[in-house]
Parts: C-alpha cells; sequence; structure tokens
C-alpha cells in the first residue's frame, strides 16, 4: 500500500472520529428541546418538533408500509424515525456511530413499550451478514461519512434479494446550495474568513459540524447503479416564518423540485 493511500486513510479515520465526536455530544434531534434527556416529554418534543418541520416525512418514509418487515435505521440518532417503523409493525435494528445516540434510542422503546436490537457500528462497515434486512432506511446521515459510496455498497450488501432502500441525502440542486453558497462567500469577504460551498453544506448542522455533504441525482444513480432500480423525490422543510398557505406554494412550485432534501429509494 503506498504512502498517500496509508495517508488517505488515516486522515478519513480521523474525520470520521470527529464525526463521532461531534454527534455522540449532541445526537441529533437534541438541539431542538432543553428538556431532560431520556424522559417521556423529552421525545414527546423531538418528535413533534422533527414531523412539523418536515411534515413530507410521514409519508415519504414509508413508515405505515413496512409491517412485518425487518428494517435497518443507520444513524438512528434518538431513535425517533425507528419508533414510526416499530408502532407499524416492522421488526426493527437501529445503528449508529455513537454510544449515546444508541443509549438514548433504547430508552426511547423502552418508554414507548416497543422492542428493537441497537447496535453501536460504522456506515461504512455495517456489522450484518450478506442478504440480512428486507428495508434499510438512514435519513440525512450517509453524507455525514467520509466515504459515502462505501456506505451505499453496504446498504446493498445487507438487503435481501428484492430488498428496499429509503435514503435521504442532501440536495446538491437546491436552493438551499443555489442561493445559500454566493450569500455565504460574500458573508465570508466581510468577515475575512473565505469560504465555499464544502463549509456552506457542513455548517448547515452547526458551525462545530466536521462534515457535510449534498449529491446530485446524476451522483447519486452511480453510487447506486448497483441496484436494479433507483427513484427520486424532493422535498423540503416547513418554515417557520411562512404561512401554511405559502408553505403549500412553496412545496408544490419550489420544494419539489429544488428542495434541500433528495429522497433515494432504490431495490435491489
Amino acid at each position: 500500500m503506498s504512502t498517500e493511500i496509508q495517508s488517505s486513510i488515516k486522515e478519513a479515520e480521523h474525520l470520521k472520529s470527529e464525526v463521532k465526536l461531534y454527534w455522540n455530544a449532541d445526537p441529533c434531534g437534541t438541539q431542538f428541546t432543553n428538556l431532560e434527556r431520556g424522559s417521556s416529554v423529552f421525545y414527546d418534543e423531538v418528535e413533534r418538533y422533527r414531523y412539523l418541520h418536515n411534515p413530507f416525512m410521514l409519508q415519504a418514509c414509508k413508515f405505515s408500509q413496512c409491517s412485518g418487515k425487518k428494517l435497518l435505521e443507520i444513524g438512528s440518532g434518538l431513535g425517533t424515525d425507528s419508533v414510526q417503523f416499530a408502532r407499524s409493525g416492522a421488526h426493527v435494528t437501529c445503528l449508529d456511530l455513537t454510544p449515546e445516540s444508541i443509549a438514548l434510542a433504547k430508552k426511547h422503546f423502552e418508554i414507548r413499550g416497543l422492542e428493537g436490537d441497537f447496535v453501536v457500528g460504522d456506515a461504512e462497515n455495517l456489522p450484518f451478514p450478506d442478504n440480512t434486512f428486507d428495508i434499510v432506511y438512514s435519513f440525512g446521515v450517509l453524507h455525514h461519512t467520509p466515504d459515502t459510496p462505501k456506505s451505499i455498497q453496504e446498504v446493498y450488501r445487507v438487503l435481501k434479494p428484492g430488498g428496499a432502500a429509503i435514503i435521504m441525502l442532501y440536495h446538491k440542486n437546491s436552493l438551499h446550495v443555489y442561493a445559500g453558497v454566493p450569500y455565504h462567500f460574500l458573508t465570508g469577504i466581510l468577515e475575512s474568513t473565505l469560504r465555499g460551498y464544502d463549509d456552506w453544506i457542513r455548517i448547515y448542522d452547526g458551525p462545530n459540524n466536521p462534515l457535510g455533504k449534498a449529491y446530485s441525482k446524476s451522483e447519486c444513480k452511480t453510487m447506486f447503479s448497483q441496484f436494479s432500480s433507483i427513484e427520486f423525490a424532493v422535498f423540503d422543510h416547513y418554515k417557520r416564518n411562512m404561512s401554511r398557505f405559502l408553505n403549500n406554494i412553496h412545496q408544490q412550485f419550489t420544494a419539489n423540485h429544488i428542495g434541500f432534501n433528495l429522497m433515494i429509494y432504490a431495490k435491489k
């Protein structure tokens, strides 16, 4: 192995360690409430906030269509989405890179009276045999791992033949990127901190977030090329400063084409 390859591997592993530390300290969802972590009202508030501001998820993620299926969520965080699948009768395995998230997800299931399996693991090296799951689900997670194409290969590997992947990645051809990058660049000039595309995507999940990426549909087609079929849908978040009427217009004419949430539905 060449020195260059070894250096690249070490750099990726170091970056992954930073990602783990960042999300272990503040699992996704904890930023939306100051309630006591692990309490029933804490999980209630995180769930309320998530689906109020992302109402498209209730249908786009197919929570109610997975009854009886063996489902893996990669990057389960607090288990908010996994709980929806479990409530609908799916046999759920929660996997997350961070021990704190898995501990909170397990407690979440216990409070809800639900059963599930909980694993600390790496999306690029899933600790499961080939052909294990009917469905692999991951929402807004795989763009936070250094080697996203490898994580997609792992999704394919652990899916059963005929199994389905439901994945959300940040959308490169989105209004968030089109409007944000120039604004962020100009702001950087004024602050003498020149920042470009990569930084703008990264700080979407917090100024100290070590890694964030966005992908176009064509890039996703390449990453998912081994799957037998792939379909896309595009959505955006609910805007707190807009009326529901304006949000409906936004969803129909803007978010459905250049929204920041790129849903990918692929079959093995």
